[in-house]
């Protein structure tokens, strides 16, 4: 009886263990199975869960987590997610055309837009915004101030604007107009009688404003362009082809995409003659910041031997995404297809995923191309510059006199009472006074290197001395002990006393003239004015302006 007894043990084990084993994820194709699997499980959880439970956020975290293991493009979009992709997409949005941003934990007017009811009523640059219609703005983050200020084109919305430069407290009732997105901010010509076009998104307007600049400096008989694509992180695939068109040759392929649908495997060839005389010379400034839309038109003109790349190493972002409106608030941007450069390249980083699905395996053995003139490139890690260039590090002290919007508050206070000034700027040694004494009333903090370190020995040293050696090796921390406790002096402090001449060092001085010239530009003439300011102490494209002026060096690169 007893053997009996564990035959139907060991049979019903092996039985319950085979129906388990049929409702483990291991078979991609019974995926109907693992539909009806979730839906019993939801139903299950919703029934018998022990609190109450929110249906709508299951469902949705369901949705999130069928995108967990794919690539970090692939995204459920709903409302204010989804704001910044119609803006993309449309090119313009119901507003009242100002940049906002955080000052000193206040929201501030960066800049008014150019013809934008903002601008036509006088809301100026520096101007602190205090309340949205009935709300106060203290607490209120940047996306939060955005979303009340936006709203349906002909409502109105009431700004109470305090000014720092008159101390005056001002309503602004504004009447919210349709904003054109503009992220061709600048294009001119320099004394050198060389084009410069910053392109800042792919918006939809982005290659119709392109072309304009394009066809204005043309007509110039400039010797040359600079294309600044600089922090640009993409946006339209097909502003990226549009641009392209306006600068190669007709019949050249510009780009090809593979993917899983008809729709995802295309190519893109240009269809018409260039705007930009083929035969002149091209450079296009990237860095880390450029990417998607920004690669293809830095990595094309690579390819094609069309241009010379200067700057750093670029995103690596190599893939398209597609929008799928799943009803009127909620949208799923998912990845459809891998993009591949003229040369055959896919510039995708390897940085999420070590399985090589999305870079197509990608190693130092046959991750090199060639360009159309037949020079070597890489693919992966984004767009290799033909020229490598460092970023500009700013001293702790330059790099929170703009964090703490410093420039822009002077300017704002300053230009009023000096209406002399125009541009170009030229900075003097009394905009230079009048300035360091801004600071010091302004009351700057920060942090030099080593000093929080210090700050931190300190606090140990008041517990218990320990060995200066065993806690730090910073040169400048170690000078600063050595002043304040070796020598027994407690208010002997090296970073308060190198504080002292911050403003007076040479380099400094300079990026202090420029940052002065770029703001008060700013406030005078705009934000183009701006632009054209920040060049002057631009290395990069001062390389650039060099390299045009330089042909033999510049077809030496290109190996022509």
């Amino acid at each position: 009886m007893k053997s009996y007894i564990v035959y139907l043990v060991v049979l019903l084990s092996i039985l319950l263990s085979k129906d388990k084993k049929e409702l483990e994820f291991n078979n991609n194709e019974n995926y109907e199975d693992y539909i009806k699997l979730f839906e019993s499980s939801f139903n299950k959880l919703k029934v018998n869960f022990v609190d109450s439970v929110n249906e709508s956020e299951m469902i949705k975290s369901g949705i999130k987590g069928m995108m967990k293991n794919l690539d970090p493009y692939t995204k459920l979009l709903e409302d204010n997610s989804l704001e910044s992709f119609d803006i993309l997409r449309k090119g313009k949005y119901g507003g009242v055309g100002i940049q906002i941003g955080l000052r000193r934990d206040t929201l501030t007017v960066l800049a008014p837009m150019e013809d934008s009811p903002a601008y036509s009523e006088g809301i100026i640059a520096g101007d602190k915004i205090m309340k949205i219609d009935s709300t106060f703005t203290k607490g209120l983050n940047v996306s939060d101030a955005s979303k009340i200020i936006k709203g349906e084109v002909g409502s109105t919305v009431v700004l109470g604007i305090y000014r720092p430069s008159t101390k005056e407290k001002i309503d602004f009732e504004l009447k919210r107009s349709s904003i054109v997105v503009k992220h061709v901010p600048y294009w001119g010509v320099d004394k050198n009688n060389i084009g410069y076009i910053r392109i800042t998104r792919f918006s939809r307007n982005a290659s119709k404003d392109f072309k304009k600049g394009l066809e204005g400096l043309q007509k110039q008989n400039i010797k040359g362009l600079v294309i600044d694509l600089r922090g640009n992180s993409g946006g339209l695939l097909s502003n990226a082809i549009n641009i392209l068109d306006y600068l190669c040759e007709r019949g050249e392929l510009l780009l090809f995409s593979k993917g899983k649908t008809n729709r995802s495997n295309k190519e893109w060839k240009s269809r018409r003659k260039p705007i930009l005389d083929i035969d002149t010379p091209i450079v296009v400034l990237v860095n880390k910041g450029s990417a998607s839309a920004s690669e293809i038109v830095a990595g094309t003109l690579q390819d094609l031997d069309r241009a010379v790349i200067i700057g750093q190493s670029t995103f690596g972002k190599g893939l398209v995404q597609h929008m799928y409106d799943l009803n009127d608030t909620i949208t799923l941007k998912i990845t459809t297809s891998k993009y591949y450069l003229p040369s055959g390249r896919l510039i995708q980083k390897q940085d999420y995923l070590d399985n090589g699905f999305l870079t197509d395996g990608l190693d130092k053995i046959d991750s090199l191309f060639t360009t159309k003139g037949g020079r070597e490139v890489k693919g992966g890690n984004g767009i290799v510059p033909d020229i490598k260039t460092k970023k500009n590090i700013l001293s702790p002290y330059i790099q929170e006199l703009w964090r703490q919007g410093v420039f822009l508050s002077f300017a704002a206070s300053y230009v009023p009472f000096n209406k002399d000034l125009t541009v170009p700027v030229v900075i003097d040694s009394k905009i230079m006074k009048d300035f360091k004494l801004f600071i010091n009333d302004y009351q700057l903090e920060y942090k030099l290197k080593g000093e929080q370190e210090y700050l931190n020995f300190v606090d140990k040293m008041k517990q218990s001395p320990i060995s200066i050696n065993r806690f730090s090796k910073n040169i400048y921390f170690k000078e600063s002990v050595n002043k304040s406790f070796i020598t027994k002096d407690s208010n002997m402090n090296y970073f308060d006393e190198i504080k002292k001449v911050q403003f007076l060092l040479e380099e400094n001085q300079k990026w202090i003239k420029n940052g002065l010239e770029r703001e008060l530009s700013k406030v005078i003439a705009g934000e183009k004015e701006r632009i054209k300011a920040s060049l002057n102490e631009d290395n990069e494209y001062k390389k650039a302006v060099s390299l045009i002026l330089s042909l033999k060096e510049y077809y030496t690169i290109l190996e022509f």
